[in-house]
């Protein structure tokens, strides 16, 4: 029911769905009961894949998310986290140089407790960081034994460029997969090159936020509802979901429309949207049962005219 679906040119396998701890795991919820229901779930639900970062609730996601997990063979899952995002304003709590991405490693893995990790991102471009040093530092922590697969997120174009280029010419290994924001609502990774460029070149691609934070799902389309990411907007101290409505406000409103229309439910679309194009979904939940409504997507029968529907709409797409 969750196939695995190899990553771009590498051996590495990922189910098609991959539980992500953004906003939910050490943020909206901070105990350990709230975190091993949540991976129980996802992983009854035949989902393998787990990905976190060492900034998600500063820390906490990737202790909540490590402790959940011990219950499981280490060798039958993939763990990703990742580095490089600001941590604090002294200078060696940011960045991709080789000073912070040393430390924050060190951190994520007491963290977690584990004896690797599957894939370690690269979390954003750094321009100061010349990328031989970037490409060095990665490649040592691979070679350490400590991870298996390193990537990137959010890397723009020129960079993925420059970063396979250096790769090529220091016998090294690439990162095997791009992650980047992606759904029908914010799709810029269509048209700024990144896409084509994974398709090109071997690069798995992941995409977060595929339902764009619930817009999709046709949820708010009668108003805010209690429990809801922006009815909480003040207690997690994130209101970008309000504003990506506000941004995408003519494509959402008219895929949500589609799906009454066509009677598809919206998260089975906005995931199926994802996985047509190639790119391998990074969904969050609150509950279990958003977790087995969202794999059911996977099985779905969707009619070909909802998709002509929706693929014939212009828009925003930033």
């Amino acid at each position: 029911m969750n196939p695995f679906i190899r990553v771009g040119k590498s051996g590495l396998k990922l189910t098609s769905l991959t539980f992500g701890s953004a906003l939910t795991i050490g943020t909206e919820k901070t105990d350990i009961k709230f975190a091993q229901e949540m991976v129980d779930a996802a992983w009854n639900l035949g989902i393998r894949s787990f990905d976190t970062s060492n900034n998600y609730g500063m820390g906490a996601a990737e202790s909540l998310l490590g402790a959940a997990l011990a219950r499981f063979p280490r060798e039958e899952f993939v763990l990703s986290t990742k580095g490089s995002w600001p941590l604090g304003e002294h200078p060696y709590n940011k960045g991709l140089s080789r000073k912070h991405i040393y430390a924050a490693f060190e951190q994520s893995m007491a963290r977690i407790g584990v004896a690797y990790v599957d894939i370690y991102y690269a979390h954003r471009y750094d321009p100061e960081v010349p990328m031989e040093e970037v490409v060095r530092t990665y490649n040592h922590l691979i070679n350490s034994g400590r991870v298996l697969y390193w990537a990137t997120s959010e890397w723009p174009v020129e960079a993925l460029i420059e970063c396979h280029e250096v790769c090529d010419r220091l016998g090294m290994e690439k990162p095997i997969l791009d992650q980047f924001i992606y759904s029908y609502a914010i799709n810029r990774a269509d048209v700024n090159g990144v896409r084509d460029f994974c398709e090109a070149n071997g690069v798995g691609m992941l995409g977060f936020s595929p339902m764009a934070q619930g817009l999709l799902t046709g949820k708010y389309r009668d108003g805010i509802p209690a429990g809801s990411r922006i009815s909480k907007s003040d207690e997690l101290g994130y209101d970008k979901t309000e504003k990506i409505y506000q941004q995408n406000k003519q494509r959402i409103d008219l895929f949500v429309e589609a799906c009454r229309e066509f009677d598809v439910k919206g998260s089975h679309a906005a995931l199926r949207w994802v996985l047509r194009r190639g790119v391998l979904p990074v969904l969050g939940a609150s509950k279990p049962a958003q977790l087995e409504e969202n794999v059911l997507a996977l099985s779905a029968e969707i009619p070909e005219e909802f998709w002509a529907r929706v693929d014939s709409i212009g828009g925003v797409r930033e």
